[in-house]
């Protein structure tokens, strides 16, 4: 590895897998360059959808939904923290084009249902979920499941974050 790699090296670019693996993604991805994202941050073509991690908190990368803007595409970062779901708890923020206007999710968590599905749901909330799926991100006005089955997918996520960490997977 070069001193210029080591430099930009980013460990919780490993938690890319979660969301990769829930597409099922095996089309075209490239890296995208925005001043509102992390410089790893990666589209993927024909779903219209940027992916950005950053260790950081909420302080930095706090205008992200302009890349959304600029890239013409809904917009996710995940917030890793340096010890995710460890010490810090694993957020993302969503940037989501509609015809009409821009919605902003903040705060928002992995929920990893029984079957694989991934979600995108606010703590302790009744209102919309995100599911991410094959052609990018679903808008749902109603999460489809109880709290009991949030809280257990929410674990799920988090164990396969942790392990996703460590290197494990």
């Amino acid at each position: 590895m070069e001193y210029n790699e080591l430099n930009e090296y980013n460990p919780a670019l490993r938690l890319l897998a979660l969301p990769l693996v829930a597409m099922a993604w095996a089309g075209p991805i490239r890296t995208v360059k925005s001043p509102y994202l992390p410089p790893s941050s990666i589209a993927f073509g024909d779903c219209k959808l940027v992916i950005g991690v950053t260790p950081t908190d909420a302080l930095y990368f706090n205008n992200f939904e302009r890349a959304a803007i600029d890239l013409a595409s809904d917009t996710m970062l995940i917030r890793a923290g340096l010890s995710p779901e460890q010490d810090n708890p694993v957020t993302v923020d969503v940037a989501m084009r509609t015809p009409a206007d821009l919605l902003i999710f903040r705060a928002h968590h992995f929920v990893e249902r029984e079957n694989g599905d991934l979600w995108l749901c606010a703590e302790r909330s009744r209102g919309p979920a995100l599911k991410l799926g094959s052609r990018g991100l679903e808008l749902h006005m109603r999460q489809p499941f109880c709290d009991e089955e949030r809280g257990d997918g929410a674990c799920r996520a988090a164990a396969q974050i942790v392990r996703l960490s460590r290197g494990l997977i």
